[in-house]
């Protein structure tokens, strides 16, 4: 169940197939949520699809769509499976009182919210269900963890723009220099670092890609260490980001 590609740990990206007319298709997100949660907004996202796990109630089957309650421990939430007769009868059948997993789009019409499914089928297991339990409350924390790697990546293509645009100038930090005795190499090393707007800080991965001068990462490794003996550097997020000491200026 972990590798379900309907929701999960990981907030999934599907995308749409490109159109003749060369438009970039759009991603569409696949999260898990608690029926309480699409209460809470009154928007609608069609390109974001989320996954429910609830027992069903109060079935309703007519000609061109079957029409459901589903429930969890949040709220009860009314769900619409459109498809032709045909189409209907391959669906899984529909058993009240039994716990099922509906993947949908939010739908809002006359002020009332309803999810259009795109997929309903019965759990093989109760562990899906602790599974989709997990997976709403890890939701919050990888959307941390994504907005932080994109910061970090939009830092570091800042910085590199900046290096390449005053030709690995660092003039402007020759004070610096003078006052904590760097050579060439970790003077570029520091200002990389002074430069950093994360508040994570910046790798030694980060720092070789901005640099370009391509200093080898062994060497950068070197550096960072001598920089955290000497007290110009800690390191933030874990022991491989760093970012200057208020006092290593």
């Amino acid at each position: 169940m972990w590798g379900d590609d309907e929701g999960g740990f990981n907030v999934t990206m599907t995308q749409s197939p490109a159109t003749a007319s060369g438009v970039e298709p759009k991603q569409n997100t696949v999260i898990s949520v608690a029926i309480r949660e699409l209460f809470d907004s009154n928007e609608e996202n069609k390109n974001t699809h989320v996954v429910v796990v609830g027992i069903i109630k109060q079935v309703e089957t007519q000609t061109l769509k079957n029409m459901f309650t589903i429930e969890d421990n949040t709220g009860r939430l009314l769900c619409i499976q459109w498809g032709d007769e045909n189409e209907l009868s391959r669906y899984p059948k529909l058993i009240e009182n039994a716990y099922f997993k509906v993947v949908g789009s939010k739908r809002i019409q006359n002020d009332k919210i309803t999810l259009l499914c795109h997929s309903v089928r019965p759990l093989e297991s109760l562990n899906e269900l602790t599974h989709h339990l997990l997976s709403i409350i890890a939701l919050p924390y990888i959307t941390e963890e994504i907005n932080m790697a994109s910061d970090t990546q939009q830092s570091i293509a800042t910085n590199q723009k900046d290096f390449l645009m005053s030709g690995d100038n660092t003039n402007g930090f020759m004070d610096t220099a003078n006052n904590l005795s760097l050579n060439p190499r970790q003077l570029k090393v520091y200002t990389v670092i002074k430069r950093c707007q994360d508040e994570a800080g910046y790798s030694a991965l980060d720092i070789q890609k901005i640099l370009p001068e391509k200093i080898p990462l062994s060497e950068i490794e070197k550096i960072l260490s001598f920089f955290i003996e000497e007290g110009h550097i800690f390191s933030t997020i874990d022991e491989n980001h760093y970012k200057v000491t208020d006092f290593g200026c």
